[in-house]
């Protein structure tokens, strides 16, 4: 008998990273149920694919059961920032 090949895989981001998705995506597709991203998906899978994202965040981060979660995430914006840049830096300065 073939063995079953594995249909997971291994994704390896900053901490930082996972901890500010976790909270997107809890606002926008836990609390939601993803209707606040109508606009911007193409397909129905997208949102249960984001869902399963999630999930697999939650199941390794500790952040979002500590007393001090949202001082967590702050810090974690800010790492992010200051290891990627900011998306809209620079706009509305002029």
């Amino acid at each position: 008998m073939a063995a079953v090949a594995n249909d997971e895989i291994t994704l390896v981001i900053d901490r930082s990273v996972a901890v500010v998705l976790f909270e997107f995506l809890s606002r926008h597709v836990d609390d939601a149920d993803g209707e606040t991203l109508v606009e911007f998906v193409e397909d129905e899978s997208e949102v249960p694919a984001l869902w399963a994202l999630l999930a697999g965040l939650e199941s390794v981060l500790t952040e979002p059961m500590a007393e001090d979660y949202q001082r967590r995430v702050i810090a974690a914006r800010e790492a992010v920032i200051k290891r990627f840049g900011g998306a809209f830096s620079g706009k509305g300065d002029e």
